[in-house]
């Protein structure tokens, strides 16, 4: 049953968004359900932290000193960059940008702060390993709308910056949620085997010796190849220690750095159906709460191929999209 959209009276500014469910046989204009305050948005948020599928928020309302403020939360991503977040129940306009860049700052110039909160943290994820002497930040607002000029100079901020505008709307006891990083300019409709990012194929050499990344290599470029069989569309993308196939903007399934010689196949799959998985070539190694990934290791001395981990895959994308083969 799609969803569509309706955008009316032309700026950010001052659109209206008329989000309709159509079924065969009728549609629906759904109702936006706003939050009535930012302590309720971010308590939806730190409750359903699927909808910010690669971030773990480890810690609410931060106190950095009376000086800079108390940003609102504090998360990790699959990188092991020190996630801060920001959050309006308001459209947002240019004067986010000189806060967050103070909370930034706070965060990278006191990573004993930083680890304390991380070292206090009863959840904190065990695969992430944050290197404290060369801590790496990354700013994320999110609102229910922002103005253009926050989008165009955002563009400036050397620290990595997601703008995500999230919506929520109701019909009847459901909700459907609306969530859309912003991005600056236009891009081209991606495709399953176009790699995107600033990391590269030299870089894991350099970090992880030839041979392991060659191995790495071959995995994914099997996988792209698998996805294109399948008809489906998942772009991925070079990150400092995975490559990610995406469904949206959350990873179905991705081959990761496990550490500096050793890599893993990870997939959004529950363990019940993960668990049981016998292979020839390929075995189940453990099931990661934190971020809803299944971990597969190939067996030492066995030849890479993928073929084995197929059932698997297709219900990782099942998972992810929703969408029944």
């Amino acid at each position: 049953m799609p969803l569509r959209m309706d955008m009316k009276n032309g700026t950010r500014e001052t659109e209206m968004l008329n989000l309709y469910w159509k079924s065969k046989d009728q549609t629906r204009n759904l109702l936006q359900m706003p939050f009535r305050s930012e302590r309720d948005f971010e308590a939806y948020i730190y409750n359903n932290q699927d909808l910010l599928p690669d971030i773990f928020i480890l810690y609410r309302q931060i106190q950095t000193g009376s000086k800079q403020g108390i940003p609102d939360m504090l998360g990790v991503d699959q990188d092991a960059r020190i996630c801060i977040i920001e959050m309006k129940n308001v459209e947002v306009g240019e004067e986010i940008l000189p806060q967050v860049l103070t909370y930034a700052m706070w965060a990278e110039t006191n990573p004993d702060s930083i680890k304390a909160i991380w070292l206090e943290a009863k959840n904190r994820p065990e695969d992430i390993k944050i290197e404290w002497d060369a801590l790496e930040v990354r700013i994320v607002v999110i609102a229910p709308a922002f103005k253009p000029s926050v989008l165009k100079l955002s563009s400036k901020i050397n620290y990595p910056l997601d703008l995500v505008q999230v919506r929520r709307f109701s019909q009847d006891d459901d909700e459907f949620v609306m969530v859309e990083t912003l991005m600056d300019m236009p891009r081209a409709k991606p495709t399953s085997t176009k790699v995107m990012g600033d990391w590269t194929w030299e870089y894991y050499e350099t970090e992880h010796g030839k041979e392991p990344t060659q191995e790495f290599q071959i995995v994914v470029n099997q996988l792209a190849e698998f996805v294109k069989d399948q008809g489906w569309e998942l772009p991925f993308n070079l990150n400092k220690y995975y490559i990610g196939f995406k469904f949206g903007n959350k990873v179905v399934f991705d081959v990761s750095w496990e550490s500096t010689r050793v890599w893993a196949v990870r997939m959004k799959l529950p363990p019940e159906i993960s668990e049981p998985f016998q292979g020839r070539t390929w075995r189940f190694q453990k099931y990661d709460a934190t971020f809803k990934n299944s971990i597969f290791r190939l067996i030492p001395g066995s030849v890479i191929n993928i073929s084995e981990l197929g059932e698997m895959l297709k219900a990782a994308y099942r998972n992810v999209s929703g969408i029944q083969e």
